[in-house]
């Protein structure tokens, strides 16, 4: 996804003095107690604040809190493009932090929704010029945790894929054996409804045959 800043941030970026760039992720994911989505953001800043973001998902300005302290650690370059092609990146976080813990641990991350927002902040006053505009929407692909070497701080990194993945998978209609009849009488998903209920015997026979 690519979005225009807003004229009030274009003119500072042009200024002489420049901008202070933040990087802000947010993630819902799954409780694993109650199978409710959950919330959590995490951003490259030194407090926990509220943070006015443009969603993603509406194009609305909605305001979220977001867990600083050196929570998230690295957020890659992201190509800007206008195509389809299915992206991804890999976002790390401190693996002492306990936002991005409870996230991975007390929430199921599995394809949980992804958003990248980059945040301008004035470098004077260190207060954001508009709300932070999206430049990533995915899932969650994979979530490993590496251990920490010795004396050494381990990392949780996630791989998140472009939302431009869901694209690519099959429609479940044109997995029936209905629809592929349509293709001069293809009857390949012909026994796709019953074929989870065949009692399969191996290595011996399982009654008379003929």
């Amino acid at each position: 996804m690519v979005r225009a800043v807003d004229a009030a941030t274009a003119t500072e970026l042009q200024a002489r003095g420049g901008l202070i760039r933040r990087d802000l992720v947010w993630i819902t994911a799954k409780n694993r107690a109650t199978g409710a989505p959950e919330s959590i953001g995490l951003w490259n800043g030194a407090d926990h604040v509220d943070i006015s973001v443009v969603s993603g998902e509406t194009g609305a300005t909605v305001t979220r809190p977001y867990y600083g302290m050196g929570g998230l650690q690295n957020v890659p370059a992201i190509p800007l493009v206008s195509d389809l092609t299915v992206r991804k990146i890999t976002i790390s976080f401190s693996q002492l932090d306990p936002a991005i813990l409870k996230a991975v641990r007390e929430y199921d991350p599995r394809h949980a929704p992804v958003e990248v927002h980059r945040l301008y902040l004035n470098r004077e006053t260190r207060l954001p010029i508009a709300p932070a505009v999206p430049r990533f929407l995915g899932f969650v692909n994979t979530t490993p945790i590496e251990r920490p070497k010795a004396n050494s701080e381990g990392s949780i990194r996630l791989e998140v894929v472009s939302h431009t993945r869901v694209l690519t998978r099959k429609v479940p209609a044109k997995k029936s054996d209905e629809y592929q009849r349509q293709r001069g009488g293809d009857r390949f998903y012909k026994f796709t409804d019953v074929s989870g209920q065949w009692e399969i015997a191996w290595g011996e026979k399982s009654g008379p045959i003929g």
